[in-house]
């Protein structure tokens, strides 16, 4: 399970975006939200599944739980991406709030390099790490998120240990109040959009249709959390890939170019270990011939080796002997 950091300055709106993206009355600080994907819902229909799975981020506002800045900082090294809210209402200076704050996370990063750097220098041990991290404290020290630069397989090896948090994808969000939702936003060098924390977490205890009504009448076509799902996939680099029948449809994540042995390990270690081959079928292509036993009468259903990578929607079944 993948989870992203709520973070941001203070005042920003960061717990209540929280709120919006967990359904509005969600407790504490941590909380697990479905991903939509309504293509679940419709193998679940084609299939008469008893269960429904879909795939499950987890939400963490991360400063609500922390004692302390540094605290903070730490939880965010546990982080798989970010979710940085950007005060853009009441007349505030949304591009400065951004910039100061990347100040911050890069200064974060820069402690812990450098304490690195000078133990690296002294154990022999750890010398072949001395040219990476030299790199990284100058681009660090020069004002640069790590994410900015150009860095090789052994020297990303050399940073795992630090869990830098300038290295990890970052989604900005422009929390804007309802005025400021037709405005564009401010142009940042991140993927970026705009959203009303406020107005998002009234609806969060809402239905689907009174929810959706409310949004539409603001020109809001997907809830925050659609968005935040679909740009933290692109920035992670995730497909969806499904398995259905009669006792559940469930929706699985992985990442773009998995072969279809390690898209079988993510289900369970003995399906990847004794991976034989894949009944591979499209969603569309399904969805087409109507139900998995159809497509498999009709003789649409591809068999696929050890090689083959999985693709965006590919519904599968693997045959494996452990």
């Amino acid at each position: 399970m993948k989870s992203v950091g709520i973070t941001g300055p203070p005042g920003s709106g960061k717990t209540t975006l929280w709120r919006a993206v967990t359904g509005g009355e969600t407790k504490g600080e941590v909380a697990v939200v479905d991903v939509p994907d309504p293509r679940l819902d419709v193998l679940v229909e084609m299939e008469s599944s008893r269960k429904r799975v879909p795939i499950q981020i987890q939400m963490v506002d991360v400063h609500a739980g922390a004692r302390s800045a540094a605290a903070a900082m730490g939880e965010l090294r546990k982080m798989d991406a970010l979710l940085l809210v950007v005060p853009s209402f009441g007349g505030q200076d949304a591009a400065a709030a951004l910039s100061g704050y990347q100040d911050d996370l890069i200064l974060a990063d820069l402690g812990p390099f450098e304490n690195r750097l000078e133990r690296a220098r002294k154990d022999a041990a750890s010398r072949h790490e001395v040219p990476a991290l030299e790199r990284a404290v100058a681009h660090l020290e020069a004002g640069q998120p790590l994410r900015s630069g150009k860095w090789e397989p052994e020297e990303l090896k050399a940073f795992s240990a630090m869990a830098p948090i300038t290295l990890k994808p970052v989604v900005v969000v422009f929390n804007v109040d309802e005025e400021g939702l037709a405005a564009e936003p401010p142009a940042v060098d991140l993927p970026s959009f705009s959203a009303s924390a406020a107005l998002e977490a009234e609806v969060g205890g809402l239905g689907p249709d009174e929810a959706r009504e409310l949004l539409g009448a603001y020109g809001i076509e997907e809830p925050v959390l659609g968005r935040v799902i679909d740009v933290v996939y692109r920035l992670l680099d995730l497909i969806t890939f499904f398995t259905a029948g009669d006792t559940e449809s469930r929706a699985w994540e992985v990442r773009r170019g998995a072969t279809a042995p390690e898209a079988a390990g993510v289900i369970h270690s003995d399906i990847q270990r004794g991976f034989i081959r894949a009944e591979i079928i499209g969603y569309d292509a399904l969805v087409a011939a109507g139900s998995w036993n159809n497509a498999k009468s009709k003789g649409v259903l591809r068999l696929e080796g050890k090689d083959y990578k999985m693709v965006e929607g590919d519904v599968c079944h693997f045959r494996f002997a452990v």
